[in-house]
């Protein structure tokens, strides 16, 4: 075989090596992110935090701007209570 055949084969090999690795790391970081979700998420996180940013998503579309941190921590904190209360009304 000549130099440029090995040079190819090389190239291919390490491309290939760089996919796989590449493909194992988001396979790991997704099982991460679903074992991080069963342990540490409930029903009534997801619906107040799913609350919080479309509330935050229709506040920056009428303000036109970014929202500072303070106000993102307000609606979440306020969705957060809502949320809550509803649930201990009901029990």
């Amino acid at each position: 075989m000549s130099v440029y055949q090995y040079f190819i084969l090389g190239i291919l090999l390490g491309i290939g090596i760089s996919l796989y690795i590449f493909a194992n790391r988001e396979e790991k970081i997704n099982k991460e992110i679903i074992m991080n979700k069963r342990l540490f998420s409930s029903k009534k996180l997801d619906k107040s935090l799913e609350k919080a940013v479309n509330l935050m998503r229709l506040q920056i579309q009428s303000l036109n701007r970014e929202l500072t941190e303070e106000e993102k921590d307000n609606i979440i904190y306020k969705c957060c209570l809502e949320n809550f209360e509803k649930e201990q009304e009901l029990l």
